[in-house]
């Protein structure tokens, strides 16, 4: 599973480098690499419902990739809230662990799909999506975000998160919202299917 998972990563890498010919150099990077950060958890000693991200390509790392790469995995009972990205496209592949990757129909409502080890999940942009972890063990995914954007979903994570072993940061609702918003991650509310 790792080797299938490290070329993998070497075939993404290769694919995001610049058209021209010789303009950036292949990167490769072992699954050590990258930068580490941890949202929405317990406290700085436990994750619990929380969420773990491993950012190997971002604006950040790699700013003339085409595409953020990384690797989530979300703690025991949590989830990410039904929202949607308007210019961004996300595609996971599911590594370990049990969920349900989470659609809305035309009427607004949540179609639960299980997943699990090997499934994968693309979604569009403009599509409402969210994700649960449904099972015993954390879930674990890796996905790309299209485009690479300064101001995309993973600068939203950098912006939201800590190092392991920090306390949490104290978010207001609002703010949370508004620094969504920046970017490209519009939260839905439960009311009446968007926020304003």
């Amino acid at each position: 599973m790792k080797r299938l998972l490290l070329i993998a990563i070497g075939l993404f890498i290769l694919g995001c480098q610049s058209a021209r010919p010789g303009s950036q150099p292949m990167v490769v990077m072992p699954p050590t690499a990258g930068e580490r950060l941890w949202s929405f958890h317990e406290r700085g000693d436990a994750l619990g419902a929380g969420g773990e991200l491993q950012i190997f390509i971002d604006p950040q790392t790699h700013p003339h990739a085409k595409a953020s790469f990384a690797r989530y995995t979300l703690g025991v009972g949590g989830a990410l809230p039904v929202h949607r990205h308007d210019k961004t496209e996300e595609f996971a592949y599911i590594i370990s662990g049990l969920g349900e990757a989470v659609g809305l129909d035309e009427d607004g409502t949540e179609i639960e799909t299980p997943i699990s080890g090997g499934y994968v999940w693309y979604v569009p942009p403009g599509a409402w999506h969210a994700l649960r972890n449904t099972g015993t063990t954390p879930l674990t995914l890796i996905f790309a975000a299209v485009p690479n954007e300064e101001k995309g979903l993973l600068s939203f994570f950098r912006r939201i998160s800590v190092k392991p072993g920090e306390d949490p940061i104290a978010i207001a609702p609002e703010d949370l919202e508004r620094l969504a918003a920046e970017h490209d991650l519009i939260l839905r509310d439960a009311g009446d299917g968007e926020r304003p």
